[in-house]
């Protein structure tokens, strides 16, 4: 890690009376929440994608240009 963010967590750790890892450990897991479900997420899609199941390109620039214009009236 480097020099900065070692020492604004020193610094958090002197601020609220905590050692590092107190605050690393929750970080750590929302991080590996979020990159698990990303993860996932792509798999998912690669799984649609191989079983056919596509949308139109066309269709999504009608639905998002109905969006944009819908929320401009």
């Amino acid at each position: 890690m480097d020099d900065g963010r070692v020492n604004r967590l020193n610094q958090l750790a002197a601020a609220t009376n905590r050692d590092r890892l107190y605050h690393l450990k929750p970080a750590l897991s929302r991080y590996l929440d979020a990159e698990s479900w990303h993860v996932e997420a792509i798999q998912e899609g690669l799984r649609d994608a191989e079983a056919g199941n596509l949308t139109d390109i066309e269709a999504v620039k009608a639905k998002w240009v109905k969006r944009a214009n819908d929320l401009a009236d």
